[in-house]
């Protein structure tokens, strides 16, 4: 017999003498049968045996079969009406072990009869209790054998109560057997359950009642019943299995589904690193790693398929930052590491639409966070950064600098060994970097079976051990080239054309101007050489031009360095419209410290021209030659015939979309300008939990009438003075906007209704307390009527606001104009302004 847990067998016990007891009990009580009455019994217990081979399976909810009914029921049933609770515990008992015979524990089937057993003698007590209330008497007499609805009700109590008892004794049992309860039923089954019972029970009055007058057709349609409802129960069985079929076939099709978009993701990875310059193998080196080191340290299934999907995305992110930084060959500079991070950020956002089902946004977001704190994007610290995104640091970081990159060359494994475990405790997780390193081994193999070996042999190779790259950006000393003159001289035409070609086709792919301008400097680094490169425009305002780029050394001596038009090498250039180069360098550097500018030994100008003349230039200094060669400056021409055409478009569209948002006469944002940012603060105070704003509505009072008398000059210059007052008076946080002639709106942030109030009546007293100069001698006093809404409380939605305080504004427009003198208080203002 099979071992069980001690509750299960202790319940068995104490079940199985319960139901011994019972049939002691019955038996003692029951009246010495005759022949005739053991014929009958002989016979039911041959139909009971007999259709305790037609089984039917209770289903739970998700279609699986937890237990077996048999069409037995009415005849047990039929025994307890005829022969009381002996007759009917016996062929339960005989009806289970037919039902549980396909069931492999003899523990179970013991426990199944036993259970039949003691809960068809409580439910027979249970009729008997209910007969008796009935008609006064314990059992059916003769006369009432007919009487179909005095019989129906005790069965189906009957019924009821041995099937919920007998279920009920069952669930616990392999609750305990098995440490987890089988036995849970839809609704659907228990639909099933209730009519079966109902149908045992009726065929019971039937065959009782054919039995007792002689109604041979009451026989006939209880044997229908029972045969209806078995194939019912057949269909339905059919039904499920169907059902069950078509799931296996949906659950195989979403893993075909799966392993398809796994493929499509791996090949999005390989397009990404091939924007990245590394390989295949690095992704699929990574998969393995993360997938292996996972194992080890425990994780669980969902936290693995996280690893295998994010080994692949990790530097999704990738896409949205420049070839020229992700190829830079030295380091970055701190503005291109900053454009650097922003691919977690974006990374983590693209894969946030994804919906994984487990954790990849983890890894995508969080995998250059240090262990240490000074990582990105947040900052985590130690156990806050996912350890699914600890893993991928560690084994991403390992890869990298094991394989040549364009910026550097990679490490032997020990090296690179070395380098991860100085770092534990600083930016990795030191646990995740022991295991990994205690592994490498059986890692190496992994590798070797799959055939992507693309990393440095762990063989002595010069260079090496002075490279420290640190995952992503470049390091201060690069791998050098062996070879000849000659070779490198191929090499750099290679450069010289493949930099040229990329700045006709990309240099223009952006309309940022700073995108731009870092993109021009840095393809310009390949084709000509240069320690420092700025990059001039000139500011329509100060007519002067400004460097508003500097690449290379001494970016700070040069950065938003201004020079007058037509002074110096770059203000000749810009003023001529002609490039310069081989002049002493000394006359563009007016203004640059002594020890930077006693460095430079050369330098090349090249302007940036459009149809009205030149608007910027390109100046190269050189610390390394005294002289540039005609071949560079055509070079330089070159790219900034291409520059010129990108830039101008970047400064066009840059003014557009200042025009687009800003008033010209006011200098303050329009309205289009104000209805986007309502909607953003609404949306912020939502998220804060209904934090309060107001939109502060001004009006001009009788303003057309200083246009009629002084005139539209006048009266514009006026407008632009009335703006910066009530400005001054707003709070800092507070964004003031012309609406439309002379209507103003404000949005003000975190400002209660009598905040706001005090505001206004603030903004009201200033101007009109101003005198507006019109002419020589002549001033204007120009009042204001202002209305105000507050959110959440005068409306939920811009619209809303909006109009609440235009009509508020209207209102007190109109209020003035009955009563000259507005009173300033701020409790008599409160109703005014609502």
């Amino acid at each position: 017999m099979p071992t069980g847990n001690f509750k299960s067998l202790t319940l068995l016990c104490g079940v199985l003498a319960l139901a011994v007891l019972c049939l002691c009990i019955s038996l003692a009580q029951a009246v010495v049968p005759s022949f005739l009455d053991l014929v009958w019994f002989g016979g039911l217990l041959i139909l009971t045996l007999a259709a305790g081979r037609f089984t039917v399976s209770l289903v739970n909810a998700d279609g699986a079969g937890q237990s077996h009914k048999t069409l037995a029921e009415a005849f047990i049933l039929l025994a307890a009406l005829m022969y009381g609770a002996p007759a009917a515990m016996l062929l339960a008992a005989a009806d289970s072990a037919c039902a549980s015979r396909h069931e492999r524990n003899r523990r179970v089937r013991l426990f199944s009869i036993s259970a039949a057993v003691v809960s068809i003698y409580l439910a027979v007590a249970v009729a008997r209790l209910w007969m008796e209330f009935l008609t006064g008497q314990p059992a059916v007499s003769r006369e009432q054998a007919t009487h179909l609805g005095l019989l129906l009700i005790p069965l189906l109590a009957l019924g009821i109560v041995q099937y919920a008892l007998n279920t009920l004794a069952s669930t616990v049992y392999i609750a305990f057997e098995t440490g987890k309860a089988r036995f849970v039923l839809s609704q659907g089954s228990l639909v099933w359950s209730a009519m079966a019972q109902l149908t045992s029970a009726v065929s019971a009055a039937l065959f009782y009642s054919a039995l007792h007058s002689g109604q041979f057709s009451y026989l006939l349609v209880g044997v229908f019943i029972n045969i209806l409802v078995y194939l019912l129960y057949r269909f339905n069985e059919q039904r499920l299995e169907e059902i069950k079929r078509n799931q296996r076939e949906k659950l195989r099709h979403v893993e075909e589904i799966a392993e398809l978009h796994m493929n499509t993701i791996e090949s999005l990875a390989i397009a990404i690193d091939a924007k990245d310059q590394t390989t295949h193998g690095h992704v699929r080196r990574t998969q393995i790693y993360a997938l292996e080191l996972g194992r080890l340290l425990g994780i669980g299934k969902g936290e693995l398929m996280a690893l295998r999907a994010g080994a692949l995305l990790h530097d999704v992110g990738k896409l949205a930052v420049p070839e020229y930084i992700l190829n830079k060959p030295g380091k970055l500079t701190a503005a291109e590491f900053e454009k650097m991070k922003i691919h977690t950020i974006v990374g983590g956002d693209i894969i946030k639409r994804v919906s994984f089902p487990y954790p990849v946004e983890d890894i995508v977001r969080f995998h250059h966070e240090k262990w240490d704190g000074s990582g990105y994007p947040k900052g985590l610290k130690a156990e806050q950064i996912p350890l699914v995104a600890r893993i991928i640091s560690v084994v991403d970081f390992y890869d990298a600098t094991r394989c040549d990159r364009p910026y550097r060359v990679g490490m032997k494994r020990e090296e690179s060994l070395a380098l991860l475990q100085k770092m534990a405790g600083s930016s990795f997780d030191p646990r995740v970097v022991e295991v990994f390193i205690k592994h490498i081994d059986f890692f190496d193999q992994l590798i070797a079976e799959q055939d992507i070996q693309e990393q440095v042999a762990s063989e002595d190779n010069p260079g090496l051990a002075s490279a420290r790259p640190d995952a992503g950006l470049a390091s201060d000393i690069l791998g050098s080239l062996d070879g000849d003159a000659g070779f490198r001289s191929i090499l750099e035409a290679q450069r010289e054309v493949y930099a040229l070609h990329e700045i006709a086709q990309t240099i223009g792919s952006s309309l940022n101007l700073q995108d731009t301008v870092t993109l021009v400097a840095s393809k310009l680094r390949a084709i000509v050489p240069f320690e420092t490169c700025a990059i001039y425009l000139v500011d329509d305002l100060s007519g002067k031009a400004r460097a508003i780029h500097v690449a290379g050394e001494h970016a700070g001596a040069f950065m938003n360095r201004r020079i007058t038009i037509g002074e110096g090498i770059t203000g000749w250039v810009i003023a001529n419209a002609r490039s310069m180069c081989n002049t002493p360098p000394e006359l563009d550097l007016v203004g640059i410290p002594e020890e930077i500018a006693g460095q430079i030994k050369g330098v090349l100008v090249a302007p940036l021209i459009r149809e009205n003349g030149a608007f910027g230039a390109i100046t190269l200094y050189a610390s390394t030659r005294a002289s540039y060669t005609t071949e560079q400056v055509r070079l330089l021409e070159s790219v900034s015939h291409h520059a010129s055409t990108a830039l101008n478009n970047a400064l066009t569209f840059e003014k557009t979309k200042e025009r687009a948002l800003i008033d010209p006469l006011t200098e303050l944002p329009n309205s289009r300008s104000f209805h986007h940012t309502l909607e953003q603060r609404i949306a912020e105070c939502q998220r804060l939990r209904d934090e309060p704003l107001t939109v502060l509505c001004i009006d001009l009072d009788e303003f057309k009438r200083v246009n009629d008398t002084h005139g539209h000059g006048v009266g514009d210059r006026i407008l632009h003075e009335v703006a910066a007052v009530i400005k001054k008076q707003l709070r800092q946080m507070d964004l003031l906007a012309r609406y439309a002639g002379d209507e103003f709106v404000a949005i003000m942030p975190m400002a209660s209704e009598e905040v706001s109030v005090m505001i206004a009546e603030r903004v009201r007293a200033a101007v009109e307390s101003y005198r507006f100069p019109a002419r020589t001698g002549t001033t204007i006093k120009i009042g204001l009527s202002i209305g105000l809404a507050t959110f959440p409380i005068n409306g939920e939605t811009a619209e809303q606001l909006l109009n609440a305080a235009v009509h508020a504004m209207q209102q007190d427009k109109h209020n003035r104009r009955l009563q000259p003198a507005p009173t300033t208080s701020v409790v008599a203002s409160i109703e005014a302004y609502r």
